[in-house]
């Protein structure tokens, strides 16, 4: 009878505080992995540390006043911009049109399309990456005779965007895919008595529909490609010329290899108060565009 009043009273709340000992474990690694070196690297942001040396001074704003002058941040963040604003309108638009042409397809060859297209978001960027540079330094020279379109000024965006369509297709084709199949049939059925063909049921009754979904896949395409580091690294290194460089690997090279720790993390801090004023700004517009539905 002790042991079952013991049970009892923590299931009625005599223990509140017992549920959260659960959660420590991942709240101390989150603490050491994330959150300590956040806070450290705030002071770090105020003084002109060079990553090597034991001590360093503290220098106020001047590592932010210098990024309005910084020609390579400028070149760095014009890349990432164009980059995400390509990759984000390719990603959506693509894994938008397969989620609707794998749902029409019957459930057996439709899952199996889904399966295909999921496969590679389950690799690392990295691995990607040197799958396509192989095929685009050997494959595609040996097809058309053309060179690699990495070694392009002109072309390295874009193909770094495919590989990016690549990798991370999957997840958005999923999300697609379950907002179609939560479109209430009994609006389809009422569009097609009414004599709408199949693109205009698309855009009349199938769009306004999935607006949510818009929601999650644009906002986290784009701010995920405003950050992206691993693929464009593996690639070219942000070469060549410095064509391909996005902010994050200017961050890298400054805290790695022009020994600038404090200015490198100051462009971190302000390049992630722009992610979350990005972030914000597009969930809150689709947000009302949502409503407006």
């Amino acid at each position: 009878m002790k042991i079952r009043k013991d049970k009892s009273s923590i299931h009625n709340g005599e223990y509140p505080y017992v549920k959260y000992l659960f959660i420590l474990p991942s709240f101390i690694m989150f603490s050491f992995a994330l959150l300590y070196p956040f806070l450290s690297g705030i002071k770090i942001a105020f003084t002109n540390w060079d990553g090597l040396k034991p001590y360093y001074e503290f220098n106020g704003l001047d590592n932010f006043a210098r990024m309005f002058g910084d020609r390579r941040l400028g070149n760095a963040l014009k890349n990432t911009l164009i980059y995400a604003g390509m990759g984000v309108v390719m990603n959506n638009v693509l894994t938008l049109g397969l989620a609707v042409l794998f749902n029409d397809l019957k459930k057996h060859w439709g899952n199996i399309c889904r399966l295909v297209v999921f496969i590679p978001s389950c690799l690392s960027t990295v691995l990607s990456a040197f799958v396509w540079k192989f095929i685009y330094h050997y494959v595609l020279k040996s097809l058309t005779g053309w060179n690699s379109p990495l070694g392009s000024e002109i072309w390295v965006l874009p193909a770094i965007v495919i590989i990016g369509l690549w990798n991370s297709s999957g997840i958005n084709v999923l999300i697609y895919t379950a907002a179609l199949r939560n479109v209430p049939q009994e609006y389809v059925e009422a569009a097609k008595i009414d004599g709408a063909g199949k693109i205009r049921l698309f855009c009349s009754v199938t769009l306004p529909m999935i607006t949510s979904s818009f929601t999650i896949c644009i906002t986290l395409t784009f701010t995920g490609l405003l950050k992206e580091f691993g693929t464009v690294m593996a690639a070219t290194g942000g070469g060549p010329a410095m064509a391909s460089s996005t902010v994050c690997m200017y961050i890298y090279d400054c805290l790695f290899s022009y020994n600038r720790a404090g200015y490198g993390q100051a462009v971190a801090l302000a390049f992630m108060a722009v992610l979350v004023f990005i972030g914000t700004l597009m969930t809150n517009y689709f947000r009302k565009k949502e409503m407006e539905l």
